[in-house]
């Protein structure tokens, strides 16, 4: 088993300039949205078309928690199957990050820190943190434990660990707010174009205002809001250089509708390929 793929600083990539090519993201499907079954998960992402597998935790409804060795063994034989660059804890938002007097919740901080144990053993360079539903920071106690939450589990860290991938409906100003309270290198912000819109922000000024300050994940999620559909062909290219990214995650439900995986990647895949900015002079033959 590899260890954890380079870390990728965010922000604007510098090859991105006049006469660059925009290197082609990588397309990721997320296991949590295929099958509570991790191999299973696997199978259905490749024959789909997908390079990458962001797995889940688990815990209650979504499948056996990693802390159990037998799903531990199967998440390795998945990492031996295809590239798994993400483990996300959805469970967190069942849990509650944090508490309206602004602490962190003692399960949810343990939940953390079982996962990033979980993280080091399979290799994975991101730990994704949510901040929805129990976990939503929509109050200045939430916040503030958020941040807490945050620190307690940055303060674990080596140099050689995932970064720390969070994710909530906050708008740019706020996220960065939250991030610099943390004020953690490891720390990354994480774009979702279905949640943002939900919550009233446009994908590309979050991405624009985030990259500006270095601290967007470079792997963009893209799924449907209440009144969006993703990926859109339309914006996908703007946001994929906007955000720099490494990779675009499909993360509409394909539980009872598996066959629009295939078709969200490959519309992904057509829309993003690596294309020139704009073309540069040819150069005469000597």
């Amino acid at each position: 088993m590899t260890g954890a793929p380079a870390k990728t600083a965010s922000g604007p990539d510098p090859g991105h300039g006049p006469g660059s090519a925009v290197a082609a993201p990588v397309i990721a499907a997320p296991q949590w949205r295929i099958d509570t079954d991790r191999r299973a998960a696997a199978r259905t992402a490749l024959a789909a078309g997908a390079d990458e597998l962001h797995l889940d935790y688990g815990g209650a409804h979504r499948g056996p928690p990693l802390s159990d060795p037998v799903a531990l063994r199967a998440a390795e034989a998945v990492t031996r199957q295809l590239p798994v660059p993400v483990l996300a804890v959805n469970h967190l938002n069942d849990i509650g990050l944090a508490h309206e007097e602004g602490v962190p919740d003692a399960a949810a901080v343990d939940l953390l820190r079982h996962a990033l144990d979980c993280a080091r053993r399979l290799g994975v360079g991101v730990l994704h943190v949510p901040g929805f539903r129990r976990s939503r920071p929509d109050s200045a106690g939430v916040r503030a434990g958020t941040v807490a939450a945050l620190r307690e589990v940055c303060a674990e860290l080596t140099g050689t660990d995932p970064l720390i991938a969070y994710e909530s409906p906050l708008d740019a100003r706020a996220s960065l707010a939250l991030a610099r309270a943390v004020d953690h290198p490891a720390l990354r912000l994480v774009l979702d174009t279905g949640n943002l819109c939900d919550a009233g922000v446009r994908p590309l000024d979050f991405a624009e205002e985030v990259a500006a300050a270095g601290l967007l994940l470079p792997d963009l999620h893209v799924k449907d809001g209440s009144g969006t559909t993703a990926p859109s062909a339309g914006d996908l290219p703007a946001l994929v250089r906007a955000c720099g990214a490494r990779s675009v995650l499909v993360e509409n439900d394909y539980r009872q509708t598996p066959a629009r995986l295939r078709e969200d990647i490959a519309l992904c895949r057509r829309t993003t390929i690596t294309r020139p900015l704009k073309e540069a002079p040819s150069k005469e033959a000597p």
